[in-house]
């Protein structure tokens, strides 16, 4: 049983390795994209929008710029990856995640869905978009489909302030004092672009009050 153990691990970490190996002959390119680690979400939000924009692809985490393993925690990477991928990216975008075992340390490989509609913001700490799309190994920001996805948020219908059950944002704020455009967005079920823009037009009105907060704005109800 145990040599049965030991044959299958060495099994699959050769087949880990030739893929490996097999990615590092391709080099990075409209689908692929090496990375040695991923500490900053906001960045590699930018990244996920270009696969997802273009034609998705694969992010592997785990190499030096010389293309040798240098090994990451996977589980560190993987809460990063989601976070840049569920907070930074507006709408969400879905990853898998595939680890490869090789005698010089784990790399993770991250495959990036294409989006349906092509038109994933990346956003920064304060809430900003912008659409970036994959140009061979680059990533560029495409601000023409910026502006296009400006200009259907804008035409699109002002969200009420009242759900149909009247847990909507006026209930919310005398229970909860504030809220930011993260918690409107998901108590609405909106995009963060729709949500951010539902709110400051509520403050237009003259509804809410707007503060200024250490990483991204939060809104009460105007005295």
């Amino acid at each position: 049983m145990y040599f049965w153990l030991l044959h299958t691990n060495a099994c699959s970490m050769t087949r880990d390795t030739a893929q490996l190996m097999a990615w590092l002959k391709e080099g990075e390119h409209y689908t692929l994209d090496f990375k040695q680690t991923v500490n900053d979400p906001v960045k590699i939000a930018r990244t996920i929008s270009a696969f997802a924009n273009t034609h998705g692809g694969i992010i592997l985490i785990g190499l030096d710029d010389f293309g040798d393993v240098r090994g990451i925690d996977p589980e560190q990477e993987k809460f990063i990856m989601q976070k840049a991928a569920n907070e930074y990216c507006d709408p969400a975008v879905a990853l898998q995640f595939r680890e490869l075992e090789t005698d010089e340390g784990t790399c993770l490989a991250v495959y990036v869905e294409r989006h349906p509609d092509g038109m994933v913001a990346a956003l920064d700490s304060e809430g900003v978009g912008r659409i970036f799309i994959r140009d061979r190994d680059e990533c560029l920001a495409n601000d023409a489909l910026a502006g296009e996805r400006a200009r259907l948020e804008a035409d699109s219908e002002p969200v009420p302030i009242y759900t149909a059950d009247n847990s909507g944002l006026i209930n919310y704020l005398k229970q909860h004092q504030h809220i930011s455009i993260r918690q409107y967005q998901k108590l609405m079920s909106l995009s963060f672009l729709n949500a951010k823009q539902s709110l400051e037009r509520l403050r237009h009105a003259g509804v809410l009050k707007r503060h200024k907060g250490k990483d991204a704005p939060w809104y009460t109800l105007e005295d």
